[in-house]
């Protein structure tokens, strides 16, 4: 016969038998934080922005040609109903106009009430980057293009310079568009 134990003493019995056959917890191990951007290409150089700047990723979408405008101003694009100006990011900066090819693509940019692509050569996708990475040396580059690096990571080899979205958005030139 069986003898009655209480229900509390039974669970403590569950738990040493559990405990006998249970592997332990896996070893806890250090994360390190890393800092995420979008990874483009203007000319020969590579940049990244931070994740938070970016807000989407598109093809070339049709454009309509504004007319009196700079030429570094592409047109406008309807994405999704709403009208999208389309900035040459690499003409803006005083650069050659970019070739559009088939890697192309409008990074689009929002900033308090400012929503607007950017064109850029190539979208190299997400980077991912140890804060130690970070190096204070960048390649020599126009001063135009300069301003808007915030400095740059070392990954293989690679520098990865910096570009800050914010800082053509707080640009008086940025909005200066009509010729």
């Amino acid at each position: 016969m069986a003898s009655k134990q209480h229900p509390f003493e039974l669970l403590q019995e569950l738990e040493r038998e559990s405990k006998k056959y249970a592997k332990g917890l896996p070893q806890q191990t250090e994360t390190r934080s890393l800092w995420t951007g979008i990874g483009f290409r203007l000319g020969d150089i590579e940049m990244v922005a931070p994740l938070t700047q970016v807000n989407e990723i598109l093809h070339i979408p049709k454009l309509t040609l504004v007319p009196g405008t700079l030429p570094w101003i592409k047109g406008l694009a309807n994405i999704r109903g709403t009208l999208l100006p389309i900035v040459d990011l690499q003409s803006y900066l005083g650069q050659r106009p970019i070739h559009v090819r088939q890697q192309s693509r409008i990074l689009v940019i929002h900033q308090g009430e400012l929503d607007v692509g950017l064109l850029v050569d190539e979208v190299i996708g997400l980077r991912h980057f140890d804060p130690e990475e970070r190096v204070s040396r960048i390649r020599k580059m126009e001063p135009a293009v300069k301003s808007h690096i915030r400095g740059a990571f070392q990954q293989n080899k690679k520098i990865w310079h910096l570009f800050d979205m914010t800082t053509l958005i707080d640009d008086p030139q940025f909005y200066k568009v009509a010729v």
